[in-house]
């Protein structure tokens, strides 16, 4: 078959795996540009007209999937009396191989691995196509570590419905027994289950470097799968955690019925054995008498709550007798610790302090307007005349601050310094300024606000002052400080300092002020400058990021750490599955390390450089 042209297109390159029922090569797609991989069934099936009505008929369905962790299939055909699907080329290795070279894989690499396996798997299902051979063998791991799910087609021809194990037979039975679900074993009807218990033989293998169940004839293997338990994965590889070991187990369940029921529902678990090592959050469904056995407790559990009722109410009677009689030595050992509050409403506030201080306890003071007492007098306290306060219990002291009322003066004609001092002498709690242009001289109040008469302290008191005219100085180029000290040198306020980038200007210099150079001011106007700051240089990779989504509804996080050790989360959304690329850009040069998570789990990690 080597260098043969099927169908006048694909020119045939090199064999890359061998099976029972067909031979992979490697091709040339001629029409497309590009390397293919074709399976050609081998020329005693081609006769059998069961065989070619099931291959046709498969064919169709696995046209049906198409997802990033499945090796989809590109085209079918019959070139004379030979029939073949042409696939994507996946370069790389199986799982198998792998799994041999290395012995066993990282649990955080199998998790990942897994997940991609499981997502591929769910798209299957979703399709309504079950794959009945799930092993290492059909699953390619490409240079980059990227999963690829093969075999979705002809491996379900060699068991259309039911998988038989018979000893000394031929075939993908021998090659998959390993891996069979009990069911498939007993030589019934394979479901999505049956894939998902395969995906836990799988997992199994990569985390211990062994299959749960061997032996020597495909009957024993298949016997054990029916009969006997797994063991552990701890017992075999000490860094396995307890909820990743539980995961795998449930999915080795026996009863199809107590297995994961979704690859979703496992792939879920799996990212949560990551942030929950220690367990215990695996639930396995209930069958009936275990639920009848629930019934059964809660009626056991009522009966006893009343018992327990009964019990209650004689203890609480005798309890009851206990309290009454040991609240007396109660008061007695709390009085030891306390002091009864004295009135001190109406003292002078230092003599209140004083009071409580000499009886030990705590004084917190507040401050109040008050018509009723001069300042400086307590006009209430937190605790009432006569009650015991304990020690370390402040009590707040309310403190009048006068009347809240003054007459405020017009002070028209006044130096504005001199109204000011005045009105703060008069405990007015807010005065303010503004300048207007006046004929008055410089400095002096030309009116005030509220008008005056009588008026509440807490009131703000604005002065409108005449102010000074003042031309605005230029203060482009100048630094930062040098444009402060010039503006409040001239009378004028230093507003909001914003900053730019300016290709044309030194970096930190004043490149835009609020008010133009030579604009006439009054004394106190604020003004607000912009100052230049270095345009940071950016770098970018050769090529955008490219993400691959295996799920519907994932989040996805793409965290990045620099050369110099920053870290910088650089994306954050929730993306369908599919293939996703994104650009990214950095302020320095080199490495960088692209974390991608998903759902919280780290999926993989990517080395990108910088330029």
């Amino acid at each position: 078959m080597i260098g043969h042209v099927i169908s006048g297109r694909y020119v045939v390159q090199a064999v890359v795996g061998t099976g029972g029922m067909a031979v992979v090569y490697r091709a040339f797609d001629q029409k497309k540009n590009r390397i293919v991989a074709i399976k050609v069934l081998r020329p005693e099936y081609e006769s059998d007209e069961e065989f070619v009505r099931r291959f046709s008929r498969e064919a169709e369905a696995a046209s049906k999937v198409s997802h990033e962790n499945i090796v989809n299939m590109l085209d079918v055909g019959i070139d004379g009396d030979m029939r073949y699907i042409v696939m994507e080329y996946v370069d790389g290795q199986t799982l198998k191989e792998m799994i041999r070279q290395q012995g066993t894989i990282h649990p955080d690499t199998a998790i990942r691995m897994t997940i991609r396996i499981l997502a591929a798997v769910d798209h299957a299902h979703r399709n309504g196509i079950v794959h009945r051979d799930i092993k290492p063998q059909n699953i390619l791991v490409d240079s980059q570590g990227r999963v690829k799910v093969a075999d979705f087609g002809i491996a379900r021809l060699k068991a259309a419905q039911t998988t038989t194990v018979e000893e000394g037979s031929t075939g993908s039975a021998l090659g998959s027994v390993h891996y069979f679900s009990p069911e498939q074993a007993r030589g019934e009807v394979a479901d999505e289950k049956s894939d998902l218990y395969s995906v836990g033989v799988v997992m199994y293998e990569m985390l211990t470097g062994r299959v749960p169940f061997d032996g020597d004839t495909s009957v024993s293997v298949a016997l054990k799968h029916v009969n006997e338990e797994p063991k552990s994965m701890r017992d075999y590889q000490e860094g396995i955690s307890k909820a990743l070991d539980e995961v795998v187990m449930r999915a080795l369940c026996k009863d199809a019925s107590k297995r994961y029921q979704t690859a979703a529902e496992m792939a879920a678990d799996l990212r949560k054995s990551i942030s929950h090592p220690q367990g215990g959050f695996v639930k396995y469904p209930k069958d009936e008498s275990e639920v009848e056995r629930e019934k059964e407790e809660r009626r056991h559990k009522r009966q006893q709550d009343r018992k327990r009722l009964r019990f209650t109410m004689v203890a609480c009677i005798v309890i009851g007798v206990l309290l009454i009689s040991g609240a007396g030595a109660w008061y007695l050992t709390n009085t030891v610790n306390t002091y009864v509050m004295p009135d001190l409403v109406g003292q002078e506030q230092l003599l209140a302090q004083d009071a409580l201080e000499q009886m030990n306890g705590q004084v917190e003071l507040e401050y109040s307007y008050s018509e009723d007492f001069e300042e400086g007098i307590v006009i209430a306290q937190s605790r009432r005349v006569g009650a015991r306060v304990k020690y370390a219990v402040p009590v707040v002291l309310t403190v009048s601050r006068g009347t809240r009322w003054y007459y405020l003066e017009d002070c028209a004609g006044q130096p504005a310094e001199e109204a000011q001092e005045a009105l703060r002498a008069l405990g007015v709690e807010s005065v303010s300024v503004i300048y207007v242009q006046s004929d008055a001289p410089v400095g002096t109040v030309v009116a005030v606000t509220p008008e005056p008469g009588t008026q509440a302290k807490d009131t703000p008191v604005m002065l409108t002052v005449s102010g000074q005219r003042i031309l605005m100085p230029s203060l482009t180029g100048m630094t930062l400080e040098d444009a402060r000290v010039l503006i409040e040198a001239e009378g004028l306020v230093l507003g909001n300092v914003n900053e730019a980038y300016a290709a044309d200007a030194a970096p930190y210099s004043v490149v835009a002020q609020s008010e133009p150079a030579n604009a006439e001011l009054l004394a106190g106007a604020v003004v607000d400058v912009t100052v230049s700051q270095p345009q940071p240089a950016q770098y970018y990779p050769s090529s955008k990021l490219s993400v691959v989504v295996p799920l519907n509804g994932s989040s996805v996080q793409l965290v990045m750490h620099s050369p110099s050790e920053d870290v910088e989360e650089v994306y954050h959304g929730v993306l369908n599955a599919g293939t996703y690329r994104i650009a990214l850009s950095s302020d320095e040069p080199g490495t960088h390390t692209v974390n991608i998570y998903m759902d919280g789990v780290l999926m993989e990690s990517q080395q990108v450089n910088f330029e």
